[in-house]
């Protein structure tokens, strides 16, 4: 199976408004981060506050305050988006003590649950040591953290956390914003080898969108990937997105009539299978898989010349097939076969 490559590129921005150019002095600021659909305020102070067009807060003094996101498999709550980001810090501890980069390492830690989750830590030399602040929120099945670091024991810095933590609002994406979220969230979980957590979120944007040909594709594809437990419950999703070959790149419809038709021979639906695996011969002809598939597909049909022919084209892309094509039970309706046993044993 060939790994899904994918990059998608948008157009993301964030604002804020408060007195001034470029920043607010003396008063409180709301950053509203469209990137990330949150809204929050900060705190007054003799600080001059910068913003940047990611809705990074930056004050003179150092202290600062950003929002980050993390994808869930399913539907989350703050406290277990806390409790999976220190999971993931104690991984990187791990990596980080095992490289003696002791300054990385999180110390000092407390955890709160009001007004949300939020989780602190040290960080940094001990000659200057940095308090990380984070408070944990969830839209769905995403996580949103706000950040604020600072000095430690800086009374500012405690001050923009609780306000900022305090005041944040989740907002509603918009529905193309959501789609986006989802479909990346699953390709991330597919790139890092999570096929079932892919498998939820895209089912999940399926489910609200039957007619997205991507979701249904990304399903596939995390089906595929799990293996033949969950092909019963991909397969419906290969259907639509076959159906829908517009909303597919030539790449991806030919990964899911590769997938498609492996899954149709293993759940017996083998003249199924042989239409899709067709389709897949014509589009790649120089694919082995699909020429050596589609064999075994004939054969289970009884098809023996058919067999024969598109296995030898398999055979001379992949010479390694004839001796795998000796094992495959696929092929037990043609032992005995002259040009099958010529075919499977030349340069045995």
């Amino acid at each position: 199976m060939r790994r899904i490559a994918a990059v998608l590129i948008a157009s993301l921005f964030a604002c804020a408004h408060g007195n001034g150019q470029g920043g607010a002095r003396g008063t409180g600021l709301t950053v509203q981060d469209a990137v990330h659909g949150v809204r929050y305020d900060l705190p007054p102070g003799v600080e001059t506050w910068q913003v940047s067009r990611e809705g990074t807060a930056r004050a003179v003094s150092g202290v600062e305050s950003e929002v980050s996101s993390f994808p869930m498999a399913k539907a989350t709550s703050a406290p277990e988006c806390r409790d999976h980001a220190r999971t993931r810090v104690a991984g990187k501890r791990e990596a980080a003590a095992a490289n003696a980069i002791a300054a990385d390492l999180p110390r000092d830690q407390s955890s709160s649950d009001a007004p949300t989750a939020t989780w602190s830590f040290t960080t940094g030399a001990t000659s200057a040591p940095v308090r990380n602040r984070w408070a944990f929120f969830a839209r769905g099945a995403d996580c949103l953290v706000l950040h604020v670091t600072g000095p430690q024991d800086d009374a500012f810095a405690e001050s923009t956390f609780s306000t900022a933590a305090r005041t944040f609002q989740v907002l509603a994406l918009p529905p193309e914003r959501q789609r986006e979220v989802d479909l990346l969230a699953g390709m991330g979980f597919l790139e890092r080898h999570e096929p079932a957590s892919a498998l939820d979120r895209f089912e999940a944007l399926a489910g609200r969108e039957p007619d997205n040909a991507k979701a249904h594709f990304g399903a596939l594809m995390a089906g595929f990937e799990m293996g033949g437990d969950a092909y019963g419950r991909a397969l419906p999703h290969g259907r639509v997105a076959l159906r829908a070959e517009r909303d597919l790149t030539p790449e991806q419809r030919q990964l899911a009539l590769r997938a498609v038709g492996v899954m149709q021979l293993a759940e017996n639906q083998i003249k199924d299978a042989a239409e899709t695996l067709a389709e897949l011969v014509v589009r790649a002809p120089d694919l082995a898989e699909g020429q050596y598939n589609y064999a075994c597909a004939l054969a289970r049909m009884g098809d023996a010349k058919g067999a024969i022919d598109h296995l030898r084209a398999a055979v001379r892309l992949d010479g390694e097939l004839a001796a795998h094509a000796r094992q495959d039970d696929d092929f037990k309706s043609l032992r005995g076969n002259v040009a099958f046993e010529q075919l499977t044993t030349a340069g045995k």
